[in-house]
């Protein structure tokens, strides 16, 4: 039985037994690792749920966050390190999804590519932000981007002392997220599952699928109902789509 946690940056919610392969989920912007929590209920008992947990949240509140995706890959490849001996599919939405792929062309690039590569809900990453960074936005304004986004409660948002403590976090992934480009990447030697949100208006379709030009070893894309956060209406139908995805991919 693995032991759980792992590491700071992973967090397991459930023992497996004898799992046959590792699903690993990379949270949004502002998310850690709870909100991959209720996968548990659909991923079934061959597969360890891991869901990475960066610093600056949760239990790692305390620590400063980190402002580049490029400051988290050696630290989430050490993490990864007792997983090496089961396949493992990398699920990232939106930050994740950047943070996910960095995490798949390093594993490539250490000869340890990763099953499958799921991105959801983010642009291809050598296309540029169609928004401003958030750099140069005051506080209001910034608030104001997290309520068009959706994935803040307003009564977090309302709150000022809660925001307060936030803030600091919530700006260092924004800057994390609106950083992250590769003009020309190359092509990654891994299977790429890329997930759309039909009315998402902050990773289009059409921007979601550019990932296909990275795909050097097989493409799917699929485009469920939703806005920006539709992975949480559509989970079940997503970790179906992992699995079904990842296991094609082992065999």
């Amino acid at each position: 039985m693995m032991a759980l946690p792992l590491s700071p940056w992973l967090h397991g919610f459930r023992p497996v037994p004898a799992s046959r392969r590792a699903l690993v989920c990379f949270p949004y912007a502002g998310a850690g690792a709870a909100v991959f929590r209720d996968w548990a209920l659909d991923v079934g008992p061959e597969t360890d749920l891991l869901a990475v947990r960066l610093p600056g949240r949760e239990s790692r509140i305390g620590e400063p966050p980190l402002h580049r995706v490029e400051e988290a890959v050696p630290a989430l490849l050490a993490a990864l390190e007792p997983l090496r001996d089961r396949p493992l599919i990398l699920f990232g939405h939106s930050l994740g999804a950047a943070l996910a792929y960095a995490t798949a062309r390093a594993l490539a690039a250490h000869g340890r590519p990763p099953a499958l590569l799921a991105v959801s809900g983010r642009r291809a990453p050598h296309r540029p932000s169609r928004r401003p960074p958030v750099d140069g936005l005051d506080d209001a304004a910034f608030r104001a981007r997290l309520a068009a986004l959706g994935g803040t409660p307003p009564e977090v948002l309302a709150c000022d002392d809660l925001m307060e403590l936030m803030l600091p976090m919530l700006r260092a992934d924004f800057a994390m997220s609106d950083a992250f480009l590769e003009p020309d990447p190359p092509p990654l030697p891994v299977p790429i599952l890329a997930i759309a949100g039909a009315e998402d208006a902050e990773a289009t379709v059409e921007e979601v699928a550019g990932w296909e030009r990275l795909a050097g070893a097989g493409f799917t894309r699929r485009t469920l109902p939703g806005g920006h956060f539709f992975l949480h209406e559509q989970r079940a139908l997503i970790v179906r789509h992992l699995l079904g995805e990842g296991s094609r991919n082992t065999h």
